[in-house]
């Protein structure tokens, strides 16, 4: 009985040491699993692991499976979108950046040439606010389907907005970029269909060609966009290769707007003035204020070229809210009958303080308004007639005058003179030149005065450069005339003296 019993608890010993190591197989093996597994995934990996059974670990371990697919789709996701326009699925900027950088590298190891071709839509922002950002949306999807298809062996990415780029890099023909460029305009001159629209658009492409142009990505990047520049300055729907000239031409430009900006703190423009000449009354009826900058290393710069920049850059309103300031204040010293005229940029006119500025020049000067003459020309029409209009008539409400600077020159001038009644029309410069030699241009010029008669508006004539000229724009009964025939542009200071001599011998 002793020895059953002996051999009943060995027996029983070894029933539980089976059944502990079978349990132990059956969760702590696939508890050790999932920990194993769920360390992978946190390190990034994929995990997945196979556990038999319908038990508690079981379910366990298919809801771990189920979470690591899920996880890896979402990071895929993200990575995706963290990588790729979500509009178009192009490429997005950081995954050009990379590409980039990674083929300048390739190309450093393995010999080759790399392009990149910046692309740009001409009038896009026309697009959004006449058909909406749904239909532009299309386009931009549109255009960035094209461009894959013409460009199989390039890297299409879109960079932002209506931007896009184009890698090309490897043992690629010489000849390559020009004609992917030139593909690319061709596709472009039929309309995009667009959520239903067709859409008559272009794109403008600057080609910076590495290592050549730039052995880096910031290099190429911008000399690249340079070349952008210059082809929507070309008239746009064109492409243009990089230059070094551009780039002697960008820093000095960036150079020029840091000194614009130091020469507004530190007052370096001065006002010269140059006189109006009114024939009928045979004396100096005003003065057009023209204004210099005086760099304290190159000397006096041209306005031609500070003032395109100072356009582009919006400085040009802290300048003319200075020009207009000063002739205020230096026109009250001369006497009653002598206007100044100030010429007014587009981007100052659409200026919401504009008006405030004149009201403070004129309140601060003592100035009386129609000694105030401002010159506009047809391009502050470019962004609507309405407003500028309604603006020009508040002007006027205030008596100051309004002429309409190089008239002739544009498209819709006569329009313009329909739509409001300037004083002044100014003849432009370029009729002026070959009035005595040219018949049409002497045709145009009495056109002109008949009109600005029947309008009841006087009529200056600039450029007048010699007596032929003069006695022919005299004859046609033109009102002023302005030109170094009678004077060059003077310093204030030397306006009184010319208002004693000058007016006299002039007549």
């Amino acid at each position: 009985m002793q020895a059953g019993i002996a051999l009943a608890g060995l027996a029983g010993l070894i029933l539980v040491v089976l059944g502990s190591r079978r349990l132990a197989r059956g969760i702590a093996g696939p508890i050790a699993a999932l920990d194993a597994a769920a360390r992978a995934l946190e390190e990034g990996g994929r995990a997945h692991i196979v556990v038999k059974g319908r038990d508690e670990i079981g379910r366990l371990a298919a809801s771990f499976n189920r979470m690591s697919v899920g996880i890896v789709e979402r990071e895929n996701r993200i990575t995706h979108l963290a990588f790729h326009d979500v509009l178009t699925g192009l490429p997005n900027r950081t995954y050009f950046r990379q590409s980039l950088d990674q083929a300048i590298l390739q190309v450093g190891r393995t010999g080759g040439a790399i392009a990149v071709l910046c692309l740009d839509l001409d009038r896009f922002k026309g697009v959004n606010d006449t058909l909406g950002h749904p239909v532009g949306d299309a386009l931009l999807k549109a255009i960035g389907a094209m461009l894959s298809e013409v460009a199989p062996d390039g890297l299409v990415s879109r960079l932002g907005g209506d931007e896009y780029a184009v890698i090309l890099s490897g043992q690629f023909d010489a000849d390559r970029p020009r004609v992917l460029a030139q593909s690319i305009l061709d596709m472009m001159r039929q309309p995009v269909e667009a959520d239903g629209h067709r859409i008559a658009t272009a794109v403008s492409i600057g080609i910076a060609i590495g290592p050549v142009d730039g052995e880096d990505a910031d290099e190429l990047l911008k000399n690249a966009d340079l070349a952008l520049y210059l082809a929507k300055e070309d008239g746009r729907g064109v492409f243009r290769f990089f230059e070094p000239a551009l780039d002697a031409a960008a820093r000095w430009r960036r150079q020029v707007e840091l000194d614009l900006r130091e020469a507004i703190q530190a007052g370096h423009f001065v006002l010269n003035y140059q006189p109006v000449f009114d024939l009928k009354a045979d004396r100096i009826g005003g003065f057009e204020a023209l204004v210099r900058w005086h760099h304290p290393e190159r000397g006096i710069i041209p306005p031609a070229e500070f003032i395109p920049i100072a356009e582009d850059t919006g400085l040009i309103i802290a300048i003319g809210e200075w020009v207009m300031q000063e002739a205020c204040r230096q026109a009250i010293h001369w006497p009653e009958h002598v206007r100044v005229a100030v010429n007014v940029s587009p981007l100052q006119f659409r200026n919401t303080g504009f008006q405030a500025i004149i009201l403070q020049a004129l309140s601060r000067s003592g100035l009386a308004p129609d000694r105030l003459e401002i010159e506009i020309t047809e391009s502050v029409f470019l962004d609507g007639e309405g407003p500028v209009i309604a603006l020009l008539h508040k002007l006027r409400a205030m008596g100051i005058r309004v002429a309409l600077d190089d008239f002739g020159t544009g498209y819709s001038s006569l329009s313009y003179l329909r739509s409001f009644p300037f004083d002044k029309i100014k003849i432009d410069r370029s009729f002026i030149t070959s009035i005595a030699s040219d018949p049409s241009a002497a045709a145009i010029v009495r056109a002109i005065v008949d009109l600005a008669t029947a309008l009841h508006m006087e009529t200056t004539a600039e450029g007048v450069e010699d007596i032929g000229q003069l006695d022919l724009l005299r004859g046609e009964g033109c009102g002023n005339i302005q030109g170094y025939l009678f004077s060059r542009p003077v310093a204030s200071c030397r306006i009184a003296g010319l208002l004693e001599n000058r007016t006299s011998q002039a007549a």
